[in-house]
């Protein structure tokens, strides 16, 4: 695995004081799905003085002090930045994302933190002195089967934006959800645990899901089989909403939306921002036809100023 020459100098100094650095999460997933790296986030294990890894990281470059209460550091280097981070202790105490007391533990092993993370292709990691990946939970394995499952039923639910994050990286790759994360993330769901979330990180999951997702439908279609779209009624109401066959064979309003969507992912530009406003736009395009569909005396199905009822909504 190519890893900068950076991280490799600085694992030999935190080895030096029997410290071990890991790389985890994204990157390494990434290298196994032939996809460009571009975070590198490390774990330092077996070192419980942080100020001791400070030290040490402004031996090369700048440190950003930001995360510093949760054990993130923001480490520069020549243009670059890395995040180094310390395992840490994360118990419920409160509803939503900043419901939890966060504390680091230096002593915590791999597999241990490892098991916190949310699914299995997430929870791999690359031992930079020994040179050797780490897979605890077969993410390799589900990654080749292209299956995406949750490792800790009890951990997985003390977040429910998980949920979301299923419904994208299902979408992003390609992947089917393993039965048994399918059915936790719907009793999730069902339960109203997402009603907690912030609309915000919400957000940037459906950012994901419509950007970086070759078949954004995948992702829409998932949403519906979880029970997610109850809190999306203007596109709930679109399922099963009846469309001209002679216009549409392709079926029901949902499912020309999604179809749509994804037409529309292939005439992207490189304006992120503007890509997104063509997919919402997209996405909405016939939300005005939930209110305006009817059926005439002679069977024709129309939607007459559905465009313009759309615009309201």
């Amino acid at each position: 695995m190519y890893l900068p020459d950076i991280l490799h100098t600085i694992s030999n100094r935190l080895q030096e004081q029997n410290a071990t650095a890991i790389v985890v999460g994204g990157c390494v997933r990434d290298h196994f799905l032939k996809l460009p790296v571009k975070d590198y986030d490390v774990e330092v294990y077996g070192l419980e003085d942080m100020d001791l890894l400070v030290q040490i990281l402004e031996d090369y470059g700048s440190v950003n002090f930001v995360g510093k209460s949760f054990g993130v550091l923001k480490f520069q280097h020549e243009g670059e930045e890395y995040d180094f981070s310390f395992p840490r202790r994360e118990e419920k105490e409160g509803d939503g994302h900043r419901g939890f007391a966060v504390r680091v533990d230096g002593a915590m092993g791999f597999l241990e933190a490892a098991r916190r993370r949310d699914f299995t292709l997430n929870a791999m990691g690359y031992d930079l002195q020994k040179q050797i990946f780490l897979d605890p939970f077969d993410g390799i394995r589900d990654m080749e089967q292209q299956t995406l499952r949750h490792i800790d039923k009890q951990t997985f639910v003390e977040d429910p934006l998980r949920v979301y994050r299923a419904v994208q990286f299902c979408a992003r790759f390609g992947y089917d959800l393993a039965e048994e994360t399918f059915f936790l993330c719907r009793k999730m769901v069902a339960s109203g645990m997402l009603e907690q979330l912030a609309h915000e990180r919400i957000y940037i999951e459906w950012k994901k899901l419509l950007l970086q997702s070759p078949k954004p439908s995948v992702g829409f279609e998932l949403m519906r089989s979880l029970g997610i779209l109850q809190y999306f009624p203007e596109l709930e109401a679109l399922v099963s909403l009846p469309q001209s066959p002679q216009w549409h064979p392709e079926g029901d309003v949902w499912v020309h939306t999604l179809m749509s969507i994804d037409a529309m992912v292939a005439l992207l530009g490189k304006d992120q921002k503007q890509n997104l406003k063509y997919l919402f736009a997209i996405l909405c395009h016939d939300l005005g036809k939930a209110t305006t569909t009817t059926m005439d005396e002679e069977g024709r199905i129309r939607a007459i100023g559905h465009e313009y009822e759309g615009v309201a909504l």
